[in-house]
């Protein structure tokens, strides 16, 4: 069935603006380490879409339930989405609301709660928007131009913050010359810019993409996040075994790793336990697994109180959201910088654990495997490049999100978020656009290409 040139048109105009609307959120400025030091003229984003409206519901939030209801409306034989995802999503939601419910009931505090789970609402409802509206891999691929052109703007403010303001706090504990949170478009831009290299295979699109993953690499490295480096590794890791096994990629893929294996070895010999610039990044993957700083011993505090939290209260159900974790020690105490960092811990995972026990997280979590699972059958088995090369991402990504979610306040974090409820419409939608799910009674999909 070939598509009518009106609902493409639709289709590709609405990608443009949530991918406009996500450039936005992700170059953000409002809580940026560098705006005191230098210029931030994105800080407006905050006060315009993401500052609540009198109905405590934010701007983007309004204009993605519109986007919702109008692409749901317009029936153009897309079909239904994918049942396993879809499934999984309506229990998320149920089970966020769920949980909330149960911990006011139980004396939890109705604006804490609240601040716990409104990112997950919105995660879903956009999720739900980019799949009733993006009817090609094409659009979803689309997206990725928008992820990367935010991580190179923040690269940019990373790399003027280094060379004006910022050079001597480079590798401290806990010190960042932008935001944590842009560990997540950086990790994902290096990953697309990798995918697009392999796929494309000309010189001109290896070497732009090469200069590009190196200024990336160098805002990693300013922006001292430890975990970045973590992140990095494993979604190359995922991105390696998700490529099909035979084909140029594959090939391609595997030159790459013989030439860099050598060159890591030797890297590490030479680098660990040096405290030149250079290698930070062995440092900071070192302070994860052996060294113990400040931050490390932090974590590790907020871990044991948020396990004690869970045995406390009911490891089943955990504490519902509303309620405080127990707090082990207060020497760790940062309410002075942030009012609620006993109800937004940064490991999201345990945190989830402690407040909806494992009911609750079995009920929140099953979403990320279900789309890790369907983005790699297409990325093996689509029909088509692009979608091939979207799901790649669409699951590598994921294990990049799941280590944020872990380290790093994730469940907090739009670009987490919001990056993760891409990877979760892809799941809803391209299994069926590459040829790779199919409905009871399937219906011709439009613009399949």
């Amino acid at each position: 069935m070939v598509a009518h040139p009106s609902r493409l048109a639709y289709g590709a105009n609405v990608t443009r603006f949530i991918g406009f609307l996500l450039f936005l959120l992700f170059v953000d400025e409002s809580a940026c380490a560098y705006k005191t030091h230098l210029f931030a003229p994105m800080e407006w984003v905050n006060a315009w879409l993401l500052e609540p409206t009198p109905i405590k519901i934010r701007p983007f939030d309004l204009i993605v339930l519109v986007i919702l209801v109008v692409g749901s409306a317009r029936r153009d034989g897309r079909g239904p989405y994918v049942a396993p995802m879809k499934n999984a999503l309506l229990l998320m939601l149920a089970t966020t609301v769920v949980w909330y419910i149960f911990g006011i009931v139980r004396g939890g505090d109705a604006r804490s709660a609240s601040w716990q789970t409104y990112l997950i609402l919105s995660t879903i409802l956009l999720t739900f928007a980019l799949a009733a509206t993006f009817r090609t891999a094409a659009h979803f691929c689309s997206l990725s131009k928008w992820v990367v052109a935010a991580a190179i703007y923040r690269a940019f403010m990373c790399w003027v913050s280094y060379y004006t303001w910022g050079r001597h706090l480079v590798g401290s504990s806990g010190a960042f010359l932008t935001l944590h949170d842009d560990t997540i478009p950086w990790v994902v831009s290096i990953l697309i810019l990798v995918v697009q290299a392999v796929q494309k295979r000309t010189p001109l699109v290896i070497f732009r993409n090469g200069v590009v993953t190196l200024f990336l690499l160098g805002a990693l490295q300013f922006n001292s996040r430890r975990l970045a480096w973590v992140s990095l590794a494993m979604g190359l890791v995922m991105l390696y075994f998700l490529i099909p096994q035979s084909g140029a990629m594959k090939r391609m893929s595997r030159r790459a790793l013989i030439f860099a294996i050598p060159a890591l070895t030797v890297y590490v010999i030479v680098g660990w336990g040096r405290m030149n610039p250079i290698f930070l990044p062995l440092r900071s993957i070192s302070s994860v697994s052996t060294n113990e700083d400040a931050s490390t011993l932090a974590r590790n505090a907020e871990n044991l109180g948020l396990i004690a939290t869970a045995n406390y209260t009911s490891p089943l159900t955990g504490s519902g959201w509303g309620h405080p974790y127990a707090a082990l020690t207060m020497k760790y105490d940062i309410s002075s910088a942030f009012e609620l960092w006993q109800y937004v811990p940064h490991n999201s995972i345990l945190g989830l654990l402690a407040f909806t026990g494992i009911l609750g997280f079995a009920g929140f979590w099953l979403a990320l495997p279900t789309a890790v699972f369907l983005n790699a059958r297409v990325a093996s088995m689509g029909n088509h490049w692009r979608a091939r090369s979207a799901a790649l991402i669409g699951a590598a990504q994921l294990v990049v999100c799941a280590n944020q979610l872990y380290g790093d306040m994730g469940i907090r974090s739009i670009q987490t978020m919001y990056v993760i409820a891409v990877s979760y419409a892809m799941a809803l939608r391209l299994p069926q656009i590459a040829g790779v799910w199919n409905a009871p009674n399937p219906t011709p999909l439009v613009g399949v290409r």
